[in-house]
Parts: C-alpha cells; sequence; structure tokens
C-alpha cells in the first residue's frame, strides 16, 4: 500500500482521492455503511424488533401481522415506514429549496442534522408511552440513503445491501467472464461495503447487548468522525 492508495494490476482504489468530492471518498462511504449495518441491529435490539432502514422487512412484519389479525402489531410499524417517508421528503425539498448549495456544503449540513436528531433520541428515547429512537433512526436513515448515492463515482446504498449485493454479483461475472478489467475493482469496493454493512450489524448487535441504549453513542461517533473527513478534505488537508 502506497499513498493511500491500494494497487491492483495497474488499477487503483484510493482509500482517499483528492480528486473526488468528501462524499464520494471510500473511506466516507465505508463508515456511512457500519453505520448503516449498526442502526438495524440497534433497534431491532432496543425497539421491539423494529428496522431502522429495512423497510423492506418492516412491511414483511406489517404483512404477516395481517394474517393473523395482529393489528397492534401492525402499529407498531407503521411509524418507522412514515418517519422514512418523512426523511426523504424532507431531505428533497432540502435540496431543491438550496439548488445552487455546493454540495460539500449540503453534506456537511446534512451530516450536523443527523448528528443533532441522534443525540435528541439519546437524551430524549421518549416521550409518554412513544420510543423515538425508531422514527428519529428512520429519518436519519432516509436522509442517508437519498443523499449519499456514490461512492468513487459508482453507484451504492449504505442502508441495506440487497443492491450492492446484485453490484458485486455483476461486477464478479464481468470480470471473470467478460474480462472487463474494471469490474474487478468495483467489485472488490461493493464487497468491501457488504463486509462493513455486516460488521455494523455484528458490533450494533454485541454493543446493544452489553450497554442497551447507550450503544447509540458508538454510531454517533462514528458519523462525527465521517463530518470531520469531510470538513478536513474540503479543505485540502486530507
Amino acid at each position: 500500500m502506497t499513498n493511500s492508495h491500494i494497487i491492483m494490476d495497474k488499477l487503483q482504489i484510493k482509500i482517499l482521492d483528492k480528486k473526488l468530492p468528501s462524499h464520494e471518498q471510500i473511506v466516507f462511504g465505508l463508515l456511512l455503511t457500519f453505520v448503516g449495518g449498526f442502526f438495524d441491529s440497534y433497534t431491532y435490539i432496543n425497539c421491539n424488533g423494529i428496522f431502522a432502514n429495512a423497510q423492506t422487512g418492516n412491511l414483511i412484519f406489517i404483512g404477516l401481522a395481517l394474517a393473523d389479525g395482529d393489528f397492534s402489531t401492525v402499529l407498531n410499524f407503521v411509524p418507522p415506514i412514515s418517519a422514512f417517508i418523512v426523511g426523504v421528503v424532507f431531505n428533497e425539498y432540502i435540496i431543491k429549496k438550496n439548488i445552487y448549495l455546493p454540495i460539500r456544503r449540503y453534506i456537511n449540513i446534512s451530516l450536523l442534522i443527523q448528528i443533532f436528531l441522534l443525540f435528541f433520541a439519546y437524551f430524549v428515547p421518549k416521550v409518554y408511552y412513544l420510543d423515538t429512537r425508531p422514527l428519529i433512526i428512520s429519518f436519519v436513515c432516509a436522509m442517508q440513503f437519498d443523499s449519499f448515492r456514490t461512492i468513487n463515482k459508482i453507484p451504492f446504498a449504505n442502508t441495506f445491501c440487497t443492491g450492492n449485493l446484485r453490484s458485486a454479483s455483476e461486477h464478479i461475472f464481468r470480470y471473470i467472464f467478460l474480462k472487463e478489467r474494471e469490474s474487478k475493482v468495483k467489485f472488490y469496493i461493493y464487497f468491501s461495503l457488504i463486509v462493513m454493512f455486516l460488521f455494523g450489524v455484528v458490533t450494533g448487535s454485541v454493543v446493544s447487548y452489553n450497554f442497551n441504549h447507550h450503544a447509540l453513542l458508538l454510531v454517533i461517533g462514528v458519523l462525527i468522525v465521517d463530518f470531520f473527513i469531510a470538513i478536513f478534505h474540503d479543505m485540502g488537508r486530507v
């Protein structure tokens, strides 16, 4: 490894590339993907079996509950799905309302909003009988999913792995059977994202079982690290 990059058959995976904006950096995307996996296990363990960002899972639980006629369980999963929808709408509104805002500024603002909301969820986990954590975390995940769509100039998702798994499978096929050398690099990137997501799930599970609600502080810390990576990169120090 030299100059913060990995050399592969004269192709390069740069961990930090000054030519790319902060939100396209591989290290930035890997940390976000860790956060995505962490959130799912955190809310599943601490918030009565709710997924923070895997809304497909929540919809499946709703379908199963409807089939059983268990309408009280259905109501358990509607709020996080609604919060996810509101998060996407809010994010799109901010983007369209500030069309001339430089992307690096928006990324910093978005991360600050997410960090602030997560601190609120930590200090105010419940309002009367309402658990605020799955609502806020689903909102934050929606902002991330809608804001961070590419890494190293290729599409990715940090909040779930189905798309990344499909892309990894496609590029390993292209590399092996079509001899497209660039697909090897893309496969490594997608594979790294999948591994990091799984690592986030495992870490979220272990930390949640040991520290319960306080596990949220770890993921807040990771987002703060991502925020400073973006700041220092935009200042030309990284």
